[in-house]
């Protein structure tokens, strides 16, 4: 049924002309329904194979049972202990997620990652250092230690501020 935009001029028409009833000159061209052979939106890939003369041949899904936690861990540890055992492979320990995580926990907090990479190869640099005693070495890691505490806080600190002052 198609609308019909003059209605309320029909129907004063038909008030005027003291008739009982309106009748609509279905003047408007009817529907054409749109051929299955160029419906592509409604049917499916299935039924426009089938409406070609396809044979469609569907596969039954499998069930994959998940792997538990568990199962992820014994193979895990399977894998280590023979990786460890047989042959001292050089395997890369693949740290990006916990360099990313890291990275954005440090951004929230203010703190300058270069700068806080700067103390931690210091303190690989002293620890590596072949001509310091053991002592000096646990001395100097200690100072580092605590120079990049007091860094992180009066990072940690100034990031407050900014944050209570917007």
């Amino acid at each position: 049924m198609m609308i019909n935009n003059h209605y309320i001029q029909q129907v004063s028409q038909t008030k005027s002309g003291n008739a009982l009833a309106l009748n609509s000159d279905n003047s408007s061209l009817p529907v054409r329904p749109i051929p299955g052979e160029k419906d592509t939106l409604t049917l499916s890939d299935k039924a426009l194979a089938m409406m070609k003369g396809h044979e469609v041949i569907e596969i039954a899904p499998s069930y994959v049972r998940p792997e538990t936690a568990r199962s992820l861990l014994t193979q895990s540890r399977a894998t280590d202990t023979v990786s460890n055992s047989g042959t001292k492979e050089n395997t890369a320990i693949d740290n990006r997620f916990g360099e990313m995580m890291q990275s954005i926990l440090n951004q929230r907090l203010g703190i300058d990652n270069e700068k806080l990479e700067e103390i931690e190869a210091e303190m690989e640099e002293i620890a590596n250092n072949e001509n310091m005693s053991p002592e000096e070495k646990q001395k100097a890691l200690e100072e580092l230690a605590q120079q990049r505490d007091k860094f992180i806080e009066e990072s940690i600190e100034k990031a407050k501020v900014v944050q209570q002052t917007k």
